[in-house]
């Protein structure tokens, strides 16, 4: 998705990309893929395998929820 500065990020369900279920990751990148331009999707398809691993921008929590925020750097 996009921030509201317009930068492309993605917000993971949770406190790591390791509770999140393949068929999730495959969702999110068919939704990236409506939204995102070719190089931001070629960033994403990159930095999917690796997230988890090191520390996220923020977390949001809402009510208990919370969501991971990573921001992705498109060349």
């Amino acid at each position: 998705m996009r921030s509201s500065t317009g930068e492309a990020v993605v917000l993971l369900s949770g406190d790591s990309m390791r509770q999140v279920p393949q068929k999730t990751i495959t969702e999110m990148m068919k939704a990236a893929a409506a939204v995102l331009s070719a190089a931001e999707l070629t960033t994403v398809n990159n930095a999917v395998p690796i997230l988890g691993t090191g520390h996220p921008d923020f977390h949001v929590r809402i009510e208990g929820d919370e969501l991971t925020v990573y921001r992705l750097i498109v060349n």
